[in-house]
């Protein structure tokens, strides 16, 4: 009789997890039928949306376009027909109106390759392309099939390294000719929002399957060793009926240390994702305790579904480290480096600027780019919450560390401007915080500055401290520790010194500036040193220029970035892909207002030799002229000997 009970009881339970697994399986395969559902919907009603949206592109851009568009215009010398800007500036337009990624037209050259036409996109973008410029080989079927008289629709939605998007191209007829088709128009819209929004789905269908699979982790846990427990307690009463009661009683005990042990290796990690779980909710605002708590949950995770192998796997957020990169600078002008980029901010604004340097080291180590950065978010601040023809002073002091070789750098930035409360200074350095009367005042910002700036601190191992008060101002104080450089330093005043010595009379430079005042400003001064100075106002001028020149008629290139119709990226890269190989290996320098070190890496990337920020230290622009001459001097040198 009590054999058949406890028959009865296993088979109960049995049955009672059979078919709570069955309704977990069931959620979990609705939920994804229901996600693939709206996966598919979604894509078709984006499809369908973008395919209105291209047609009324379509008839919107095929009324102003003409034959003579498509035949006239072959190459970026044409860019400057007045037609050429007009067609450019209407596709621009309608590109911004209908929030469309990309809006061109192309046609099929005389060598028969498929080229770019006019390009809807800004002027000077990085993807902007040229009239003339070769069509990327995964466009080039869609753009036949228009050319054949099909409007093309993607079937599918082609994943670019910009995200995705959606590809649509229509043929374009001669005015008078409906039956001669004379180039096509291209679009790609924006599908990210639909693929987002998709993501966000599955996701949450994500997240039900790993609850789920939780669940069932538990039930056959529970199960199996319901089972083995039973099975248990079974063979221990056949040993009490057997054995002796000591035997009993260790068995007693070996269930009690079992069944402790295996509580614990459960409860451990669960305890930790509801516990992490409820404090997350309590803490929505405070992103980085949000973060952390998740990275507790996941790893607690991985601890509870590693009973069954692992069954799902979850993934830790990566996070993107800054690098702290030191390197070897002049003092006084690395602290000159960090000022001079809010000059214009503080002219604007008729500030005056007070600068005091302390320096007891000439030379030291340290992560120019992140100081600069540091220094900059601080004076940025200081320059838009001081008025009007207010005062900020900048201190650079060094003092001995207590490290051998070592100094600390200070940096205290002082302004008389609105100043702070003493509430809000307690969470200044928080993401995303603001003083109330800096939005009262109308000032613009993110919150995020200060942020940031306590992190590179952080990371360069200093410190940063604030005082202030509201109308008075506020006080800013950076400390750094530095290696000092000895040796190096001197090699590098025998270099200077060594430079001063080149003569720089008669080299004669090609300028590449659309600035009036800009060029006239950079010519008086290179003009004064014995440099001969020619101007080019824009990056197509400069390459004709130099094509048209002698080989050897210019010896150095110094380029400025922003201009019409090609920027100096643009221009380096055609410039450095010349067949004739003195010219296309001839000195580039940027000369550019984009001053940060990822624009350097940036000029340096496209083949430039150097890169020199705006407003140009002249005494830093000869040493440079003269270190690249006197290497190219040298090479010239060793090959006529």
């Amino acid at each position: 009789m009590k054999e058949n009970q406890k028959n009865l009881k296993n088979y109960r339970t049995i049955n009672l997890v059979f078919f709570l697994l069955l309704a977990i399986l069931f959620i979990v395969t609705y939920t994804f039928i229901l996600q693939k559902n709206y996966s598919s919907k979604t894509l078709e009603s984006a499809e369908k949306k973008n395919i209105a949206c291209s047609d009324t592109i379509y008839k919107t851009v095929s009324d102003f376009f003409t034959k003579e568009d498509y035949t006239e215009i072959n190459s970026v010398l044409d860019m400057k027909s007045g037609r050429y800007q007009a067609l450019q500036k209407r596709l621009n337009e309608i590109r911004m109106v209908e929030n469309v990624r990309y809006l061109y037209t192309a046609k099929r050259a005389e060598d028969g390759t498929l080229v770019y036409l006019v390009d809807g996109l800004n002027l000077g973008a990085d993807d902007f392309a040229y009239p003339g410029t070769a069509i990327e080989k995964e466009m080039i079927p869609y753009l036949e099939r228009a050319l054949s008289g099909e409007k093309v629709y993607s079937q599918e939605i082609v994943d670019t390294t910009w995200g995705h998007i959606f590809t649509a191209c229509y043929p374009i007829y001669a005015d008078d000719d409906d039956s001669e088709i004379v180039g096509v128009l291209c679009m790609e819209l924006d599908m990210e929002s639909t693929y987002q929004a998709i993501k966000a789905n599955n996701n949450s269908a994500a997240k039900i399957a790993v609850v789920a699979a939780i669940l069932a982790v538990l039930l056959v846990v529970y199960t199996f060793f319901s089972l083995k427990d039973q099975k248990k307690k079974e063979l221990r009463q056949q040993q009490i009926l057997e054995e002796s009661v000591a035997a009993a009683d260790a068995a007693n005990k070996a269930k009690s240390t079992f069944l402790f042990n295996m509580s614990h290796d459960i409860r451990t990690p669960m305890n930790a994702i509801l516990g992490f779980s409820d404090l997350a909710r309590k803490n929505l605002d405070d992103k980085k305790k949000v973060k952390e708590y998740m990275d507790n949950i996941y790893i607690s995770g991985e601890k509870l579904l590693s009973i069954i192998n692992n069954v799902l796997e979850f993934s830790r957020i990566e996070n993107n480290e800054t690098i702290i990169e030191e390197s070897l600078v002049k003092t006084g002008e690395g602290f000159d480096s960090c000022i001079i980029m809010t000059k214009t901010a503080l002219e604007e604004k008729h500030q005056i600027l007070e600068i005091e340097k302390n320096v007891l080291y000439p030379y030291m180590y340290i992560d120019l780019s992140h100081m600069v950065e540091v220094v900059i978010n601080i004076m940025g601040n200081a320059v838009k919450y001081t008025g009007e023809g207010g005062k900020i002073r900048c201190v650079l002091n060094q003092f001995p560390h207590e490290k051998d070789g070592w100094c600390i750098t200070e940096v205290i930035i002082e302004d008389n401007g609105i100043g702070m409360s003493e509430e809000f200074q307690k969470h200044i350095f928080e993401a995303f915080t603001r003083e109330r009367s800096s939005t009262i005042s109308g000032i613009d910002g993110t919150g995020l500055g200060m942020g940031i700036v306590k992190k590179l601190v952080d990371l360069m191992g200093g410190t940063i401290s604030v005082k202030s008060k509201l109308g008075e101002g506020s006080k800013f104080t950076v400390r750094i520790p530095c290696r000092i450089a000895r040796e190096e330093s001197i090699s590098v005043e025998n270099e200077e010194q060594h430079l001063d010595n080149i003569n720089l009379t008669g080299k004669r430079i090609l300028l590449a500036e659309d600035n009036d005042l800009n060029a006239e400003i950079a010519m008086e001064l290179l003009t004064a040193e014995g440099i001969l100075v020619e101007r080019a106002e824009d990056g197509v001028v400069c390459v004709e220029m130099l094509e048209k020149a002698a080989e050897d008629y210019y010896d150095l290139i110094l380029m400025d970035i922003q201009m019409p119709i090609m920027n100096g990226y643009k221009a380096t890269q055609v410039i450095r892909s010349m067949d004739d190989l003195k010219k296309a290996n001839i000195p580039i320098i940027a000369m550019t207002a984009n001053a940060f070190d990822e624009d350097r890496r940036k000029a340096l990337a496209v083949g430039m030799n150097e890169h020199i920020a705006k407003p140009v230290d002249i005494n830093k622009l000869l040493a440079v002229l003269k270190k690249i001459l006197n290497v190219e001097n040298g090479d010239k040198n060793t090959g006529n000997n």
